[in-house]
C-alpha cells in the first residue's frame, strides 16, 4: 500500500508540478529524469508485489535479499508409520526384451542415445497416446550404470513440473540429475530412471486430469507408463515407482500416486496442493470432480502408498492445503510433512530439498534403497 502511495504521489508530481518548473539550466531536466526514473522504479515495485502476493514467492524482505534456505525444518507425520530403513532389494522384473536391453533400439529416444556417455543423459521425445489421444513431449533421463548394468531394472521417478513451467526447470535450474548424482554417491538411493511428460502444454493449465480439453491423466498413467514398461528395464511394482513434482506439478505427483496406487507406491510434493487448482478462466469439466479432491479420495480408498511433502514455513496456501488433507490421512497412507521455518514459494527453496526427499524415497522403499556391498 505505501508503494502504491509513492507511485501515485511521484507521478503526480512529474506530471503536474514538474512541467511548471520554468528555472534555467540543466536542473530543470535532471528533476525530470529523475521523476520519471522514480515513477518507473515504484511501479515496477507495485507489480512486483503483487505478483510475490499472489504467488508468495518471498515471505519477507530478509527472504528476498538472502535467497534464503527457509531455516530449520520440522517435521510431522500422520497415517501409517512408514519405516525409515528399508532393506535394499532386487527390483522384480519379466525377462528383458531386447529394446529394454539396449535402449538405442528404442522407439522415440533410440537416436539420442550415447552407450558411452559416463554422466547419465537427457533424451526427449514426442509420444503419441493410443489410449488418451493426447500427442505431447515426453523426457527423459538415464542414470550412469543404465547401459553398463544391463542385467538389471531401475526404479522410475515420474515428474511434473509446475504451471506455467518448463522441463528445463529439472534439467538446468535444479540440476535435477546431479543431485540424483549426489545422493547415489551418498548411499541414499540407487540410480533411478526419471521420465517427464509434459502436462502442461503451452499455457494450458491441465491440473493433469481428464476433462473437456484432454485426457492428460489418461496420457500419463496409461500412455507413458505403458512407453516406459515396453522400452526400459524397469518392475512393475509400485514400489518401484515415485511420483516427484512442485507446485502444480505437485499436485500431479500426488493425484497420480493416490488415485493410481497399483503404479506409483510413493509421492514426493514440493508445495502443491490435494484438489485441482484452476488457472482463472481456464477451468476443466471432469467426469467426477469429487474424484479428484484427494482428501475424499484418501478417505474412502485408503490407499497403499507413501506421501512426502515439503513447504516454505511462509507458503500459506501450501500449508493450508496440507493441513486440510492431513485430516484425512490414516494408515494405511503415510503422510510425512515438512514445514521450513520461513521461505515462500520458489524454485530455490525447492531444490534444496529434492536430496533430502531422495533419501527419504530410499528410505521407505526396499527398491529405491541404495544397494550395500
Amino acid at each position: 500500500m505505501i508503494a502504491v502511495t509513492l507511485a501515485a504521489v511521484v507521478l503526480f508530481v512529474a506530471v503536474f508540478l514538474v512541467p511548471r518548473y520554468r528555472k534555467p539550466g540543466a536542473s530543470r531536466y535532471i528533476i525530470q529524469f529523475t521523476s520519471i526514473l522514480l515513477v518507473t522504479v515504484l511501479t515496477l515495485l507495485v507489480i512486483f508485489l503483487k505478483l510475490n502476493n499472489d504467488n508468495q514467492w518471498y515471505g519477507n524482505w530478509g527472504d528476498l535479499v538472502t535467497g534464503g534456505d527457509g531455516g530449520s525444518v520440522a517435521t510431522q507425520t500422520a497415517g501409517l508409520a512408514v519405516p525409515s530403513d528399508a532393506a535394499a532389494a532386487e527390483l522384480p522384473h519379466a525377462p528383458f526384451t531386447s529394446t529394454q536391453l539396449d535402449p538405442r533400439g528404442s522407439r522415440g529416444i533410440g537416436a539420442q542415445m550415447d552407450p558411452t556417455a559416463t554422466g547419465g543423459q537427457w533424451a526427449h521425445f514426442e509420444l503419441k497416446g493410443k489410449e488418451s489421444h493426447v500427442t505431447q513431449q515426453v523426457t527423459v533421463w538415464l542414470p550412469p550404470s543404465y547401459f553398463t548394468e544391463k542385467d538389471r531394472a531401475f526404479p522410475v521417478i515420474t515428474a511434473f513440473t509446475g504451471f506455467p513451467g518448463s522441463v528445463n526447470t529439472y534439467s538446468k535450474s535444479m540440476n535435477f540429475d546431479q543431485h540424483i548424482k549426489a545422493a547415489v554417491r551418498d548411499s541414499a538411493v540407487r540410480e533411478p530412471i526419471v521420465v517427464i511428460p509434459d502436462v502442461f502444454p503451452g499455457n494450458h493449465d491441465t491440473e493433469c486430469v481428464d476433462g473437456n480439453h484432454g485426457k492428460y491423466e489418461t496420457f500419463v498413467s496409461r500412455d507413458v507408463v505403458s512407453w516406459v514398461r515396453e522400452n526400459l528395464r524397469v518392475s512393475q511394482d509400485p514400489q518401484a515407482w515415485s511420483t516427484f513434482g512442485y507446485s502444480a506439478g505437485g499436485w500431479c505427483s500426488s493425484m497420480f500416486t493416490v488415485r493410481h496406487p497399483d503404479i506409483w507406491g510413493n509421492s514426493i510434493n514440493l508445495a502443491g496442493y490435494f484438489a485441482p487448482d484452476y488457472s482463472k478462466g481456464q477451468e476443466w469439466v471432469t467426469a467426477d470432480p469429487a474424484g479428484y479432491d484427494l482428501g475424499k479420495v484418501v478417505e474412502k480408498n485408503n490407499p497403499d502408498v507413501n506421501i512426502w511433502f515439503f513447504t516454505g514455513g511462509e507458503d500459506t496456501p501450501a500449508i493450508k492445503a496440507v493441513e486440510k488433507f492431513k485430516e484425512t490421512v490414516k494408515d494405511p497412507t503415510g503422510l510425512v510433512v515438512n514445514t521450513s521455518q520461513t521461505g515462500g514459494h520458489r524454485v530455490p527453496l525447492w531444490t534444496a530439498q529434492i536430496e533430502p526427499s531422495l533419501q527419504w524415497l530410499g528410505q521407505v522403499s526396499p527398491y529405491f534403497a541404495a544397494p550395500h556391498s
